[in-house]
Formats: structure tokens, sequence, C-alpha cells
């Protein structure tokens, strides 16, 4: 028995369901470059935040705490530009196409108003069809009423 299931409604899901899977390079973006990225913010944030609070503690072990950060960040600087240049040629992409996805939906309302104008206009025409046609009938009855003849039933002829 398979179990039928509703498409999704957001096209950008619809978009990531249609793909089949990670490919290679995603999965080591995923297993090697995110977590670098993280890891050296962590540091990085985490010398500031020690900086801070104990400004002699950092300012004692600064050389270390350099040679961490540009460890980890020989790494992660390189794969972190790289996300950002992504970002930013996704975001180019998606600002092209406002354009075009704003004159789509102003040809499809444009479309919807002709449909309801349309639809609007034949139910006036049908109404006016209806009551044509129940005015001609009403004037066959009337017609008929008239001619006719007024008869006496027959059980009434019989006592006389």
């Amino acid at each position: 028995m398979t179990k039928k299931t509703n498409p999704p409604k957001n096209p950008k899901v619809e978009y990531d369901t249609m793909r089949k899977g990670d490919t290679f390079n995603d999965s080591m973006v995923k297993k090697t470059v995110l977590p670098a990225i993280y890891l050296w913010l962590l540091a990085a944030g985490a010398v500031v935040a020690m900086g801070i609070w104990k400004p002699n503690v950092v300012l004692e072990n600064i050389e270390g705490f350099i040679a961490l950060i540009a460890i980890i960040g020989g790494v992660a600087a390189p794969a972190l530009q790289t996300v950002l240049r992504m970002w930013e040629a996704e975001q180019t992409i998606e600002i092209d196409n406002m354009g075009v996805e704003m004159e789509h939906d102003r040809q499809r309302d444009a479309m919807k108003k002709e449909h309801v104008i349309a639809m609007e206009k034949s139910e006036q025409i049908h109404q006016q069809a209806l009551l044509t046609s129940a005015q001609e009938h009403e004037q066959i009855v009337e017609k008929h009423k008239e001619t006719i003849v007024k008869l006496t039933p027959i059980h009434k002829m019989n006592k006389e």
C-alpha cells in the first residue's frame, strides 16, 4: 500500500525535494568547511571575550591566541569568502528574478480580473435569459387561460 502525500506548497521546498541528494562536494563542505568556519568564529569570539573579561591573560598569551586563530583561519577564511561569494551570486539571481516575478504577478492579476469580469458578464446574460424565458412562459400560460372554456362538471349536469 502506498501512501499519498500532498505536494509542498512552498516552491523553495518543492525545489529542495526535487534534488536527489547531496553531491560529494556538498558532503565535503558540510563535514570539513562548515565546522572549520564555525570553529574559527568561535575561537575569535572567545579571544575577544576573554580580552574583555581578563585582558591580562590575553596580553600575556597574545602570540598563542594569534597562532590559534591564524591556523584555523588558514582554512576557514577562504572557505568563508567562497560561501559569501555563493550567497552574493544567489542574491543577485534573486534580484534579477524580482522583475520577472513582478511582471508575472501583474499579468496573472490582470488575467484574473478579466476572468472575473467575463464570469460576471456570463452570469448577467444567464439571468437575463432566465427572466426572458419566464416572461415568455407566463405569456403563453395567460393565452391558454383565455382560450380555455369554462366547463361544468359532469356530476352537476346529471343532478339537474
